[in-house]
């Protein structure tokens, strides 16, 4: 792979616009950020071609809660890391895997579409370097992380990109899911923003079937789009995970909290001796002190049980990333049990 350059003003500029409108077309985006159609398809080739960044397809919380969403903290033996590591990145109801410093060497977010039983016996039971581990079921997100942002736009130019952005349907939904819904799926898991046409040729179905489909999974809050970095080539290569207890009803503060603590990435209840995760991005390490007061400072009662710095990421949301820390290939997840036509 060619050396990279470090992403310019206008690169953090389409990034943010893709974390806000995944699937904006650059003729769309052009006049938000002043920049040509032409030009603004360079340059995102440019991001994705070097693993910098992607359009993830990722599960919605609405899915999630039906599957088990959680977390899961592994110990391996001695120099198995890796190979643990290697073996789940290939499993796709295994989300993501962190490399931590703490008390467990692996963090795994999970999506077990048989159930957490299942995945712990049979997935996690089939491994014997893995020696231990501890689940943290998740019960809640209050600060789901597509929402997080780099924020190289103005306020005029975000409002703008919202218009164009999918919105979920108010009220209930339907949570079936069909084999065709899954085809759609696995292809947008190596390119989200695949155009109509394009996948219907690939699935012999006519693009306003896709689209209508598509767009269902997204209204209905089944399936989300998010632009995904590589944080350490963008200038955030510090990350921290922290566990805690607070009362829930502080936690509905959670939903608009990132607004006021840009390091915030995610934050969900879960079930255990703590009953909340932070997930941060730091631009350094010791910035997770000063970060650590203003969560303490904007939850009272908040009181901080471990801490957990990043040491380097196997996957994320799908996407297995190299040594280098660039995205490098993506496994498709399971987005539920399929239904007959």
């Amino acid at each position: 792979m060619p050396e990279s350059t470090i992403p310019d003003e206008l690169e953090l500029s389409l990034v943010n616009a893709l974390q806000i409108a995944p699937r904006a077309t650059w003729a769309e985006l052009a006049p938000i950020l002043d920049v040509d159609p032409t030009t603004l398809a360079r340059h995102w080739r440019r991001l994705e071609s070097e693993g910098l960044a992607r359009i993830a397809a990722f599960p919605r919380r609405r899915l999630m809660a039906r599957r088990n969403l959680g977390y899961l903290e592994l110990s391996c033996r001695n120099g198995t890391v890796e190979h643990v590591a290697g073996i789940l990145a290939e499993d796709p109801d295994t989300l993501s895997i962190q490399f931590v410093a703490g008390s467990h060497q692996l963090m795994l977010t999970v999506v077990p579409g048989a159930g957490m039983a299942d995945y712990l016996l049979s997935r996690i039971g089939g491994i014997p370097e893995v020696v231990s581990y501890r689940v943290h079921v998740v019960t809640q997100v209050p600060r789901e992380a597509f929402r997080w942002q780099i924020r190289a736009l103005s306020p005029a130019q975000r409002r703008a990109l919202q218009a164009l952005a999918p919105r979920d349907r108010a009220g209930a939904a339907s949570e079936r899911v069909t084999e065709l819904d899954q085809r759609i799926v696995d292809l947008l898991c190596f390119d989200a923003r695949m155009g109509y046409q394009t996948i219907a040729e690939h699935l012999g179905i006519a693009p306003t079937t896709a689209a209508r489909r598509l767009n269902r999974l997204l209204r209905e809050g089944l399936l989300g789009l998010r632009c995904d970095i590589s944080r350490q080539h963008m200038g955030l290569p510090s990350a921290a995970t922290l566990w805690g207890t607070v009362e829930p009803e502080i936690l509905d503060r959670a939903d608009d909290l990132g607004e006021r603590i840009p390091e915030l990435r995610l934050c969900t209840t879960i079930a255990g001796p703590e009953n909340a995760l932070f997930i941060l991005w730091l631009r350094d390490a010791p910035d997770l002190t000063r970060v650590e007061r203003e969560l303490l400072a904007e939850l009272p009662g908040l009181r901080i049980a471990d801490r957990r710095m990043t040491l380097r990421t196997f996957k994320f949301m799908g996407g297995v990333m190299d040594d280098d820390q660039r995205f490098a290939r993506s496994v498709p997840f399971l987005l539920g049990a399929p239904a007959s036509e």
